[in-house]
């Protein structure tokens, strides 16, 4: 027998021999999920060319380089596996793999039709209509093609891809999968969603290990169907139900809105914590609240503002001319703005994804517009904070005064009628807190109806005791929800506490106080500190002022403690009115005062004179009490009740022991808030819920079409969704006997 003979017989028999192995490698294995590679396949030593296998290695002539391999092929390379049915070696470091494709390394598979790989690059490209990729838990169906990196374990696709882990579905048209650090990374058109949320975007990174999710673009987030956020970066973790948002950070809940440069969302208690140029806007409690820092609770209803807070309190959604940057219930249009008016800012923080159609009108900042309505109030203070208890818990009922009919034992030496014309020292000292609990409003006290005994020579007028106008909408009290305005009611009782160096503004009105206490139980608020408060020319103080409302306006006040009120006369910048007590109480109706009664040791230092000349009259009362009915805030009846005495001199002739000034007298204009920038400088957003609310969720269309691409392969016969394991180790490479 020829050498020749002796070869070809000698490939025969191994051809025998080998054919039922061959035929073995065709058939489709068990059905089970994939494992780590057995042992050792994660330890082999890393080699410079692609070790090989197979059950039948050969050339097709003496000419040819190419090795073909059948049945039961494996490489390695990199630590990596690549398992087929064939394949066709070209060279040390490339080769073609046909058939029931694996690639395997640690805990990561990839299951294909075909592959080719390049040791020089470490690429191994898989081709398959639906390749799947394993690691864990976690499948990943990807389109057509992917490469995997067998050296740093990254593989890439860009047709599409349909992750699963758990509850955690995530789509994208661009990914890179990261097996070392267990990590994907979805680019392009981007829709993941869970059981806690809904997330659209067009880059993001997921780890598969935790599942901690971040946001690497800007990320729309529907959290449980209820509460919408937004950020440009930032992460979820699912393992405390946690968003941690880095930048242009915007919450929304039912009633409220929340903006911050850094913001923590627990989703489990609906708890937001805030860094840095913070904004809530609560539509329920109508209030702006800004700060550096703060946190707010939605289901406790109790939360915190501090580093330079302050906030905004507002009756109704404003129109443009007004307060536009406060509407909380519609984007408004853009509106040319007119030569005397600042350019209008347009809020970019919040634009929609390009597929959405929703166009985003310009906003209206509130610094660029006309000053704000009068009703509207801007409150500072160190802190702020907000908090809610159950019913009866949060204080004591207290039962405003009745109308107290007047004392008609008024000091009869005292001249009235034409002399007490009280014109002069009529004035208005606004407040700045009430309460929108609604209560019947109580019924006015009996007119007093003391007729002013003429005089020819008397004072212009007593000094009123109490402001015309405490605005019942707009105080910090107004952020406790209203009862009957077709609102939620709201069972829970509300107190409110600023603290510290407080300060508050509108345009009739303004106030310093060292802390502020608010109630919704009784609609009532305390400021504390010697407050002062200021109207125009007028200023009023006491130890304490407690306001209460019903029905959302003004009901009564006291002025607890030494109240003492001073008014700069008018034509004089050096001369002032003066009343001072020991208690004041006023009543009101119509958020106008109708009665206003000073008790204990009332004493009335005023100046008296023709309009518009300087005064030339001082009078000095002094009596048990005082009582002032009103009517359109003008003082009508005047009744000064008890012992008491009273004297007028010319001001030339003030005789030297008497005093201009009362032993309390206070007069601080350095200390009053001039703008609304004294009370903050920060800018106002304006509401986004429209625009949120026309924003189209996450659809998952490249689900969709993985769902049909799937059914109709398993129907065709020509793929099945394979989860063999892996056949071989390391070991079975080192005990090989080559060929060639």
């Amino acid at each position: 027998m020829t050498v020749r003979r002796n070869i070809y017989f000698r490939w025969g028999l191994w051809m025998l021999f080998l054919l039922p192995f061959g035929l073995r490698a065709q058939q489709p294995q068990g059905i089970h999920a994939p494992q780590a590679a057995p042992a050792g396949a994660q330890t082999g030593k890393e080699t410079t060319t692609v070790d090989y296998l197979g059950d039948l290695m050969t050339k097709r002539g003496a000419g040819d380089t190419i090795l073909y391999l059948i049945g039961n092929v494996a490489f390695h390379h990199n630590g990596t596996f690549i398992q087929c049915d064939s394949a066709k070696r070209y060279d040390d470091y490339r080769m073609e793999c046909f058939g029931n494709v694996i690639i395997n390394k640690d805990s990561t598979y990839i299951y294909g039709d075909r592959a080719d790989y390049d040791g020089h690059t470490n690429i191994a490209k898989v081709y398959s209509p639906l390749l799947k990729l394993v690691n864990g838990d976690a499948t990943m169906w990807v389109y057509n093609y992917m490469e995997f990196n067998t050296q740093t374990n990254i593989g890439e696709y860009n047709e599409g891809a349909v992750i699963v882990q758990r509850d955690n579905l995530m789509e994208s048209d661009r990914g890179i999968f990261n097996g070392d650090s267990s990590t994907i990374t979805f680019v392009g058109h981007v829709a993941m969603r869970n059981d806690n949320y809904k997330i659209r975007t067009d880059s993001v990174s997921y780890h598969l290990d935790n599942e901690v999710v971040t946001f690497l673009t800007k990320a729309y987030i529907w959290d449980k169907d209820r509460d919408f956020l937004t950020a440009d970066r930032g992460n979820y973790i699912r393992a405390t139900e946690t968003y941690h948002f880095t930048r242009n950070a915007y919450a929304m809940t039912v009633d409220q809105e929340f903006w911050a440069d850094t913001m923590d969302y627990e989703s489990t208690i609906r708890q937001v914590t805030m860094r840095r140029d913070i904004q809530i806007l609560d539509t329920a409690q109508r209030a702006i609240g800004l700060g550096d820092y703060g946190f707010y609770n939605d289901s406790l209803k109790n939360g915190m503002l501090t580093d330079n807070p302050a906030v905004i309190l507002y009756d109704e959604p404003q129109r443009p001319d007004t307060l536009a940057s406060i509407d909380t219930t519609a984007m408004i249009p853009p509106v040319a703005p007119q030569a005397d008016t600042l350019l209008i800012e347009t809020e970019d923080n919040l634009e929609p994804a390009a597929e959405d159609t929703l166009i985003v009108q310009p906003l209206i900042s509130i610094d660029t517009l006309a000053a704000p309505r009068p009703d509207s109030v801007f409150t500072r203070a160190d802190t702020i904070l907000f908090n809610s208890y159950p019913p009866g818990k949060s204080k004591p009922r207290p039962t405003p005064a009745p109308q107290p009919e007047a004392d008609t034992s008024a000091l009869a030496q005292i001249p009235a009628a034409d002399s007490l014309a009280v014109d002069s020292l009529t004035t208005t000292v606004d407040t700045v807190f009430t309460a929108a609990v609604p209560a019947d409003t109580i019924p006015a006290g009996p007119a007093i109806g003391v007729e002013e005994p003429p005089a020819p020579e008397a004072p212009d007028s007593v000094f009123v005791a109490a402001p015309d106008s405490l605005p019942a909408t707009d105080s910090l009290a107004a952020l406790l929800p209203p009862d009957s305005t077709g609102q939620k009611k709201d069972t829970l009782e509300r107190v409110i506490r600023a603290r510290h160096n407080v300060k508050l503004w509108r345009t009739d009105v303004q106030g310093v106080c060292d802390s502020l206490t608010a109630y919704s139980v009784d609609s009532m608020a305390s400021l504390f500190g010697r407050p002062l408060i200021w109207n125009g020319a007028s200023q009023l103080t006491s130890d304490q002022i407690d306001v209460y409302s019903r029905n959302e306006e003004l009901d009564y006040a006291e002025f607890i403690g030494s109240p003492f009120i001073t008014q700069q006369v008018e034509n004089a910048d050096t001369l002032f009115n003066q009343a001072q007590g020991r208690f004041l109480q006023a009543w009101f109706r119509n958020n106008e005062i109708s009665r206003a009664i000073m008790t204990g040791n009332v004493l009335n230092y005023y100046y008296m004179g023709d309009d518009s000349l300087p005064p030339d009259k001082f009078a000095v009362i002094s009596c048990a009490s005082l009582t002032i009915d009103f009517e359109d805030q003008e003082p009508i009846h005047m009744v000064w009740g008890g012992q008491g005495d009273w004297h007028i001199d010319p001001i030339d002739k003030i005789p030297a022991g008497q005093s201009q000034r009362l032993p309390n007298f206070s007069w601080e204009p350095e200390r009053q808030p001039k703008s609304r920038y004294d009370i903050t400088r920060r800018s106002v957003r304006s509401s986004l819920r429209s625009v949120v609310d026309g924003y189209r969720q996450p659809l998952f269309t490249i689900e969709e079409r993985f769902n049909a691409t799937r059914e109709s392969l398993l129907k065709g016969g020509t793929w099945r969704d394979r989860n063999e394991l892996l056949r071989v180790t390391i070991d079975d490479f080192r005990n090989s006997n080559l060929l060639y």
